[in-house]
């Protein structure tokens, strides 16, 4: 025990005498709150009656970035519904939802290992539509690329899901991440969007067949360093539990500390 604590010792006086920055090869990040309005389209919400009955909901998240030397990492955590009842009909209760990517630099080359996990948790219960849980696992590779202030970030992947009805490999993903910046009228605003094609998945899986398609385009106003507001057009296709094509619009303030 005294040794383990004189290691710990040691390392902390490292760490207040070393650069952090230099040690993990850090170069910048940013971190945010933000609270968000998802509202489904009346066809979504009229089609999901008798499945998985979509409504419309508030969440709030914590996001998280960073950018090193040898590669970045990306992170939320999402609480859907916070104010509500945890034991409500389904469409209506509490749900969390979290997300962590990252991009191993391949050298110079642009290339790099890729991976993200996706997971999601609707409780308590089977009578209130909650005790569901799906978490997607991928990884594959990546590659970076700009175009002055067009950034795009495509990526393939093979595609692992532990689910409530199914747990195993389904099939693979094609996507991308991808942003504009640029300013008018003095203002800084930007267009994001990510997309994700599923591909070959197990017939198990439910989501509507064996191709899949799931993303958001969206669209940001900078107003200061701090504060951010954006509409996001989402949408899904054989995905999120149904059939068909899905469509949302999702209003968002942003705080960046």
């Amino acid at each position: 025990m005294k040794k383990q604590l004189l290691c710990v010792a040691a390392l902390a006086s490292l760490a207040g005498t070393a650069n952090a920055d230099d040690f993990l090869g850090y170069q910048n990040g940013f971190a945010d709150i933000n609270v968000n309005y998802l509202d489904w389209s009346h066809r979504t919400e009229t089609k999901s009656e008798n499945t998985t009955r979509k409504k419309d909901f508030a969440y709030i998240e914590l996001e998280g970035g960073a950018n090193f030397n040898w590669g970045e990492l990306y992170g939320f955590f999402d609480v859907e519904n916070p104010f509500h009842k945890r034991r409500t009909e389904p469409g209506r209760n509490q749900r969390y939802t979290i997300k962590t990517t990252g991009r191993f630099y391949l050298g110079d080359s642009g290339f790099n290992v890729y991976g993200h996990v996706y997971g999601t948790w609707s409780m308590p219960g089977a009578k209130y539509g909650g005790n569901f849980h799906e978490v997607n696992t991928l990884y594959g590779l990546g590659y970076n690329t700009s175009f002055g202030d067009l950034w795009f970030k495509p990526f393939v992947a093979l595609h692992y899901v532990d689910q409530t009805f199914y747990s195993g490999n389904n099939g693979y993903v094609v996507g991308w991440v991808a942003g504009y910046g640029f300013k008018m009228f003095e203002e800084d605003f930007m267009i994001t969007n990510w997309h994700e094609m599923e591909f070959a998945r197990h017939k198990r899986y439910g989501n509507g067949g064996r191709d899949g398609v799931n993303g958001a385009l969206a669209f940001w106003w900078n107003a200061t360093p701090h504060l951010a507001a954006g509409v996001q057009y989402r949408y899904a296709d054989n995905k999120l539990g149904d059939d068909f094509y899905q469509d949302a619009i999702i209003y968002t303030l942003k705080y960046t500390f």
